[in-house]
């Protein structure tokens, strides 16, 4: 039987679904293997033990949903454009499991996640904020909505991640977002 060569890249993949959907005690580097069809020993090739494995799955999952995501939206000129990009990438997805909630309880227990998590957060209000001052809102109302508009995401998340939501739908919810929260 041949050997079955899985890269670093597929391990934190794996990693990051399997952390989405129960945390770390999902991340059993033998049960991994079976599911990538490879030996454990491949595991251990890429990372020194399972502590900078979840950090590195964290990195990943930061970089996947926060720094991409605002990248994403810098390739429209106007902020308006930006804004409506962003706020489809946030109400767009669901069905990505409960990673943030699972962070959430490795952060209490760890602190260095803690403030991972914090800065997170942190960067996607400011993101918001820095848009909202750019379309002409006032810093401290920016703030406010930018506050209000993440917080509001959490608990929408929560309330349709087990959904699939039609196009029509999620853009419906763009727009009482829009009328409501940015053009007010």
């Amino acid at each position: 039987m041949p050997k079955i060569i899985v890269t670093e890249e597929q391990w934190i993949q794996k990693g990051i679904e399997r952390f989405e959907q129960g945390g770390i005690d999902q991340l059993v580097v033998e049960k991994m293997a079976v599911a990538l069809g490879c030996s454990k020993s491949s595991f251990y090739w890429y990372f020194n033990n399972r502590s900078s494995y979840i950090r590195q799955i964290v990195e990943t999952w930061k970089e996947q949903t926060t720094q991409q995501v605002i990248a994403a939206s810098i390739i429209h000129a106007a902020a308006d454009e930006r804004i409506r990009e962003l706020l489809t990438q946030m109400f767009g997805k669901t069905k990505r499991g409960d990673f943030l909630f699972y962070l959430r309880k490795l952060s209490l227990k760890d602190d260095s996640y803690h403030s991972l998590l914090n800065e997170v957060e942190q960067m996607r209000m400011e993101f918001m904020k820095q848009l909202l001052i750019q379309k002409g809102m006032q810093p401290e109302k920016a703030v406010q909505r930018s506050w209000m508009l993440y917080h509001y995401y959490l608990g929408w998340y929560e309330r349709h991640k087990q959904e699939t939501l039609s196009d029509e739908a999620i853009q419906q919810h763009i727009h009482m977002i829009w009328t409501e929260w940015i053009s007010n």
